[in-house]
């Protein structure tokens, strides 16, 4: 059986915030992103740092009680 939008909308956390944030090691700023749910509960993507451009490989946990949570590392 296939999951309808309204199964997932059931599974969400209602108050699931739609930014995390991460620590640049290159440069030490904090750099908010946007985060998607419905992406999958573990996501890991590269992405450039927007102060100093350098690269981080991002990894996107989501947590049902706690909300999302990144781990970065400088490539």
């Amino acid at each position: 059986m296939f999951e309808t939008d309204e199964d997932l909308s059931d599974e969400l956390n209602p108050d699931f915030n739609d930014e995390a944030s991460y620590v640049c090691q290159s440069c030490g700023e904090e750099i908010v992103i946007p985060v998607d749910e419905h992406a999958g509960e573990v996501q890991e993507y590269v992405e450039d740092c927007p102060v100093c451009c350098r690269p981080h490989l991002l990894r996107i946990r989501f947590d049902r009680e706690y909300g999302p949570t990144v781990d970065a590392r400088a490539e």
